[in-house]
């Protein structure tokens, strides 16, 4: 493939698909306050065991005063866990955004280069499907528009719709070669 003067594709924006990466930033907050309420309720029960005297709110009281020591470094690390996550899906949500990006282009007719993903994504397989498809669309669109542009000359082909014809022999003869 030749993308000399194609742009590189730089990891500019973290949050490409909202949907799909906000999703499951929402469920790791979730496992992570799930998380920290177990391990809470688990420091509670532990003083109120080991500490027979002492009452459930003074087991929290104490807990609490001990969450000096591990609150601020999950406070800390809640930034980098979302960052992390947010690279993370990144590799798989960004392939798809350009692949749905292209496909939309070669709807429109304005696909000037071959897909391709950075090094790292995930499903980077979906390029060389996509672009054989790719290519072999553009090459039945120009069919079709020299057929069309032939049968206003005076061609034999009277009808652009007469190209899928089950006796149109150039037809017949394109879709062999294209098969090989």
């Amino acid at each position: 493939m030749d993308t000399d003067n194609r742009p590189a594709f730089l990891r500019q924006q973290l949050l490409i698909d909202r949907h799909v990466q906000g999703t499951l930033l929402q469920r790791t907050a979730l496992y992570s306050v799930a998380c920290a309420v177990y391990f809470i309720v688990i420091l509670v029960f532990a003083e109120t065991m080991s500490n027979t005297n002492a009452t459930l709110s003074d087991a929290i009281v104490k807990c609490m005063d001990e969450a000096i020591y591990w609150a601020p470094g999950l406070i800390l690390l809640a930034p980098l866990v979302a960052y992390d996550m947010l690279r993370l899906t990144n590799r798989f949500a960004g392939p798809i955004f350009r692949l749905r990006r292209e496909m939309q282009r070669l709807v429109d007719g304005k696909s000037e280069f071959p897909l391709t993903f950075r090094d790292g994504d995930y499903w980077t397989d979906f390029a060389g499907v996509f672009n054989k498809l790719r290519d072999e669309l553009i090459e039945l669109r120009e069919f079709k528009e020299s057929a069309i542009a032939r049968s206003q000359l005076g061609s034999s082909v009277s009808k652009p719709g007469a190209l899928l014809s089950a006796d149109n022999e150039e037809a017949d003869e394109f879709f062999s070669m294209s098969s090989r």
